[in-house]
């Protein structure tokens, strides 16, 4: 007797009878997403606030089959949820990172440590890092005294646990599409480019308007008129209108690499020649694993991050580089991300 008992891992298992004795063989096949799943995927990763209809021309499945298919990708952690791309440079804030390396520290203090930034309403990203740091976590701040002061209150706190903190502001900070979901060989999409805008006024409702689909992209504009006391007219009207202003920069999947197979990597070169920092950038921009590329003040001079499905891929990738690049490279470094703890693109205390 043979049952299939999940549709993400393909698993079987099979009894049989021998010599008076009962035996089970199981069968764990990877992962069975279907090429219609990753199709969803990167629509999703190119705009999660697509209507079920609108993915299922693109996918050439009913609005009804991509509304169950999207709904199992949620059961089974494969997505874990939906985020809205907002460029909070526009709204007068600057955005600051710390990498942290720890020193005597426990699980306990470690885990205390990262709930620490969790709470913190600034902070809009934390992640866990294997490699030569432990934590990279990012805040939303209105100016670089608001920045100095987050990192002294947390070092008055924590800094006997910290053998290292590196600080940056980002500059310019680049979001490309998973164009490696659908085998994509050469990206066509533009990157996304955050912390490099002229400031934008929006009022109280629209800021309301924000932290509602922060965190949770397919809100539908119903549901947001009512908790704002509104019409779906006013609320997809100011919408729109952010996306035009460039407030909103798009909505995103939040995709659970582990789920899919692969892993996400970060590349952080010094140049020795800063004109190939553009030749580096353009080849990112064409590259279908390459996802996020920064520009700080105060980190190195590019960094670079990328999802593939091996070390043997990501290296592939980086002795590419170093291939065509190496003339005007000093110095890497790389690390591995393992766990995303949270991604808001805003910080929760834009009301004041």
């Amino acid at each position: 007797m043979v049952i299939r008992l999940n549709r993400l891992y393909k698993t079987f298992y099979q009894i049989f009878y021998q010599n008076d004795k009962i035996y089970i063989l199981i069968y764990i096949f990877d992962n069975m997403l279907d090429t219609k799943d990753w199709k969803i995927l990167y629509e999703l990763d190119t705009n999660a606030r697509q209507s079920y209809s609108e993915i299922g021309k693109k996918v050439g499945l009913s609005k009804e089959v991509v509304n169950y298919r999207i709904k199992k990708l949620l059961e089974e952690d494969v997505i874990k949820g939906f985020y809205t791309v907002i460029d909070a440079s526009k709204l007068g804030y600057i955005n600051g990172r710390f990498f942290l390396k720890f020193q005597n520290e426990s699980p306990k203090k470690e885990e205390e440590i990262i709930n620490y930034f969790i709470k913190n309403k600034k902070f809009w990203w934390i992640d866990s890092i294997d490699g030569f740091r432990d934590l990279g976590v990012a805040c939303w701040v209105k100016n670089t005294k608001e920045f100095y002061e987050e990192k002294e209150s947390f070092l008055l706190k924590y800094k006997k646990y910290i053998e290292e903190i590196n600080e940056a502001i980002y500059y310019k900070f680049n979001i490309l599409t998973r164009d490696y979901l659908i085998k994509k060989q050469l990206r066509t999409n533009k990157p996304v480019l955050l912390c490099y805008s002229n400031y934008e006024e929006i009022d109280k409702i629209d800021k309301k308007i924000l932290l509602e689909i922060a965190d949770n992209a397919r809100q539908e504009i119903v549901s947001i008129a009512s908790k704002l006391n509104s019409t779906p007219t006013i609320i997809n009207y100011r919408i729109k209108k952010m996306q035009k202003s460039g407030v909103i920069k798009g909505y995103k999947a939040m995709i659970n690499l582990s789920k899919i197979g692969y892993y996400w990597y970060k590349i952080e070169f010094e140049l020795s020649d800063l004109s190939f920092k553009e030749k580096l950038l353009n080849y990112c921009k064409a590259h279908p694993n390459i996802i996020y590329t920064y520009e700080t003040i105060g980190g190195v001079d590019l960094e670079i991050e990328l999802e593939v499905k091996s070390y043997e891929e990501f290296r592939k990738t980086l002795d590419e580089i170093k291939s065509k690049f190496y003339q005007g490279i000093k110095s890497y470094k790389h690390l591995l991300w393992y766990k995303e703890r949270k991604i808001r693109f805003i910080s929760e205390d834009l009301l004041g």
